[in-house]
C-alpha cells in the first residue's frame, strides 16, 4: 500500500477523501492534519507516499507546503479555487482536484499515482472500488450500508434521494448530485434532473421514457440526458419518437 496524509483546514473536506481512500484498496491513510505546519512533520513521520493537499490555508498555502517537501513525495493538490491550477502542475503535481470532489474523479487521479503498479500485482485491476457505499439517513448520525446492486434507480425528493430496490426503498439525506458523485460512472447514469438508473437493468426505453427490468415505472428521459445516454448503451434502436 501507499501510505497517505491528507492536510486541510477543513475537517468535512478531510472526512470526504478518508472515506475515499478507505475504498481504494492500494492507498492506506496514515495521518489527517488541519494545520500545514503539523502536516508537514506528519509526512516525514509516516514516511508518506502520497498527499493530498488543500491549497487555500490560513498558516501556510499547499503550494508553499510543496515546495517544501521531498521531491519524491507525490501531491495530489485539492481546492475550490481554478485559478490555482497552471501553477500546481508547474509544482509537478500529479493532480489537480477541484471540490466538491467526486469518487470517480478522485480515482482518476489515484491512478495517476506512480508506483501503483507495483501494488497489487497480481490482480488485473490496480484500483478496484467497493460494491457498495455508505449513505446517511433521516436519522441524525446513522449511516447505512447500500450494496450497489440493489440500486434500481434513485429519485430526488427535495433534501432526500429515495433509492429504490424492487419494492422496497430507502431516503437517503442527500443531494440527487451529491449522492450521484459517490456512484461508479460505468454502472449508473443520469437520465433526468430527479432520476439516476442503473443501466444494466434498463428493459426499455420508448420515446422520452425508460422502463427497467422486473419494474413497471416510466422512468422520464429528459432532452438534456437524451442523447449521451442512447450512445452509452448504444441501443438506438430502441428509440421511438
Amino acid at each position: 500500500m501507499l501510505k497517505c496524509v491528507i492536510i486541510d483546514d477543513e475537517q468535512p473536506a478531510i472526512n470526504v477523501l478518508k472515506n475515499y481512500i478507505s475504498k481504494t484498496p492500494a492507498l492506506e491513510l496514515a495521518a489527517t492534519a488541519t494545520n500545514p505546519i503539523n502536516g508537514m512533520e506528519l509526512i516525514k513521520d509516516t514516511s508518506a507516499d502520497v498527499v493530498f493537499l488543500d491549497i487555500q490555508m490560513d498558516e501556510m498555502t499547499g503550494i508553499e507546503v510543496k515546495s517544501m517537501l521531498d521531491a519524491k513525495v507525490q501531491v495530489i493538490f485539492c481546492t475550490a479555487y481554478s485559478e490555482f491550477a497552471v501553477k500546481s502542475y508547474d509544482l509537478n503535481a500529479i493532480d489537480y482536484l477541484m471540490k466538491p470532489i467526486s469518487f470517480p474523479r478522485f480515482m482518476r487521479a489515484v491512478e495517476k499515482i506512480k508506483g501503483l503498479d507495483r501494488i497489487n500485482k497480481d490482480s488485473q485491476d490496480t484500483i478496484v472500488a467497493n460494491d457498495y457505499i455508505f449513505v446517511k439517513t433521516e436519522t441524525k448520525g446513522k449511516m447505512i450500508r447500500v450494496d450497489l446492486d440493489e440500486i434500481d434507480f434513485a429519485e430526488a425528493r427535495g433534501n432526500y434521494v429515495a433509492i429504490h430496490n424492487g419494492s422496497r426503498i430507502t431516503l437517503v439525506y442527500s443531494t440527487l448530485h451529491d449522492f450521484e458523485n459517490e456512484l461508479p460512472g460505468k454502472r449508473f447514469m443520469r437520465v433526468h434532473k430527479s432520476y439516476i438508473i442503473a443501466v444494466d437493468k434498463v428493459a426499455q426505453i420508448a420515446g422520452n421514457t425508460v422502463t427497467l427490468k422486473n419494474r413497471s415505472e416510466q422512468i422520464p428521459l429528459s432532452r438534456t440526458y437524451k442523447e449521451a445516454f442512447l450512445k452509452r448503451i448504444h441501443k438506438k434502436p430502441f428509440e421511438r419518437n
